[in-house]
């Protein structure tokens, strides 16, 4: 039996739109391109930076959003995208369109904290 390994990424929500993520997923719509102010990309808190979320938290204040990905996958597409967080210890990821249809792929629960 060949069981899978999965990992968890986070993010903080904006007021009322945690929801929607878990049931529509994620759409390029919501995360517009408009430099310079909007890079188009979604933001999340890497496996082992879930406090980087729960920061984001304080301000958003909608819960933090957990996507449960297969390792594989996880190192595949979106570990590579891993950065240090303003040059700190936490670690974010931005992920860009692109890769949204396979985020969309994966469940998504919203916690209230």
């Amino acid at each position: 039996m060949n069981i899978k390994q999965t990992i968890t990424i986070y993010k903080a929500t904006q007021k009322g739109k945690g929801q929607k993520l878990v049931e529509q997923g994620f759409d390029p719509i919501d995360f517009p391109y408009q430099p310079p102010t909007a890079d188009g990309k979604c933001y999340f808190a890497a496996p082992n930076s879930r406090r980087l979320a729960e920061e984001y938290h304080r301000y958003y204040k909608d819960g933090i959003l957990e996507v449960t990905i297969d390792l594989d996958i996880y190192d595949q597409f979106f570990k590579p995208l891993e950065r240090l967080y303003q040059g700190g210890e936490q670690i974010e990821l931005s992920i860009p369109h692109d890769l949204f249809p396979i985020l969309n792929q994966y469940p998504r629960v919203l916690k209230p904290r």
